[in-house]
């Protein structure tokens, strides 16, 4: 399938009198793995934050697979195929693997929840699906062996791995990974890219925060590059670290 998954046109917010970001935009293709990148207070998360719903921008436009959806809130969002983690780890104590992973998919459930503790056919059948998408996103994410153990005994790179499942088992088109890899040795990050670049290949588009450049030159088709709230770079990964003006952001020459 051809086309763009989201296309971010003069988006802005500011916070009292700063300005955060200052008229962004950004095409992300589908079946990419599109990058944001930039130093500390560049506005990435924010960004992040208003495309999946938790915060409305002062100006500009949003559209999702063509769809304009720059007023929608966040279950709405998700609803329309948009998935996010966060850049910290957000689990539940005292759920396993599984629990935790069911918890993501739950929202998309059909069944409410008087039905479903009634004990329906219907409510049966919808809770044998959910386990079964609960099982497919730790497939993905290699952590179907997990599954019965708690998840904060995890080790740190598992964790990380994990609060991906949940966000795939709403089976999303487009997954918002906000610094999937911090804190993480060499090993387990490139773990994390190798998990991003098959979901790619998947058929998932995937737009990545993430401080890790070695990282965005390994598994972005292109990254935009912010710095004090607006973008400028945008180009493939290389290409964007040799430009002077991304130099200067990250290393002040």
């Amino acid at each position: 399938m051809t086309g763009d998954a989201l296309v971010i046109d003069g988006l802005a917010k500011r916070f009292g009198g700063l300005n955060v970001l200052t008229s962004v935009g950004i095409t992300v293709p589908r079946d990419t793995v599109f990058g944001i990148a930039g130093p500390n207070g560049a506005g990435k998360t924010t960004l992040l934050n208003i495309v999946s719903g938790l915060m409305p921008a002062d100006a500009g436009s949003i559209a999702l697979f063509g769809d304009a959806c720059h007023d929608l809130r966040a279950a709405a969002l998700a609803r329309k195929g948009v998935a996010r983690t966060f850049q910290n780890i957000r689990l539940l104590r005292g759920l396993t693997v599984l629990e935790q992973v069911l918890a993501g998919a739950y929202r998309h459930r059909r069944v409410g929840s008087v039905r479903g503790l009634a004990g329906t056919p219907r409510a049966r059948a919808e809770l044998r699906e959910l386990r079964e998408r609960a099982l497919e996103a730790l497939d993905a994410v290699g952590l179907r062996d997990a599954a019965g153990r708690l998840a904060e005994t995890l080790p740190y790179g598992d964790q990380r791995r994990l609060e991906i499942a949940r966000a795939l088992a709403s089976r999303p088109r487009l997954l918002l990974l906000d610094e999937p890899t911090a804190g993480m040795n060499a090993a387990d990050w490139g773990g994390i890219g190798d998990l991003i670049t098959r979901l790619r290949d998947d058929g998932t588009t995937i737009v990545v925060v993430e401080h890790n450049m070695r990282l965005i030159q390994t598994i972005c088709d292109q990254v935009a590059v912010l710095a004090s709230g607006e973008v400028i770079a945008c180009d493939d990964p290389d290409v964007c670290l040799r430009r002077p003006e991304v130099r200067k952001a990250y290393f002040g020459k």
